[in-house]
């Protein structure tokens, strides 16, 4: 990937762009509080907005990804304190566009904009050091994972 630097006037060459994403490449969302009955119940069936790679989220607490991901943007659910989150994961596809834009806290960002949910997704409930499954996507609806079962 080529870029330009303005403060050294010149042409830098980056051998492994950040900024790629690879069909396959597991995808993470983290979902605002108020989405999440609307995504269980099937009243939304998009993602879209801001979107990482999996193996760049790695948090021991919740609030760390607050900081992190800055999370506390005007109008924000999310709170410094928080002691969990849910997010949504699902492998990266060619045709879902992503476009890079910039780090986070050294976290690369990327934005997509409205796609179905793919088939296979996942959603969790993320908590300090640890997470639990919530619900898969079949295609149709999201299934719920029965917690006795």
């Amino acid at each position: 990937m080529n870029r330009y630097r303005a403060d050294e006037g010149s042409l830098v060459t980056e051998t492994e762009p950040r900024s790629a994403i690879s069909p396959g490449t597991p995808m993470r969302k983290i979902v605002p509080p108020r989405l999440v009955g609307p995504y269980l119940t099937g009243q939304r069936d998009v993602l879209a907005g801001f979107v990482y790679r999996d193996d760049d989220l790695d948090f021991d607490e919740p609030a760390d990804a607050y900081q992190a991901l800055g999370l506390g943007f005007a109008g924000s659910e999310f709170a410094p304190g928080m002691s969990e989150y849910y997010d949504i994961g699902w492998p990266a596809r060619t045709l879902d566009g992503y476009q890079y834009r910039g780090d986070t806290a050294d976290i690369p960002e990327f934005f997509i904009e409205p796609i179905p949910i793919p088939v296979g997704a996942t959603m969790r409930r993320v908590r300090a050091e640890s997470w639990e499954l919530v619900a898969h996507y079949d295609g149709l609806a999201w299934q719920q994972v029965d917690e006795e079962a």
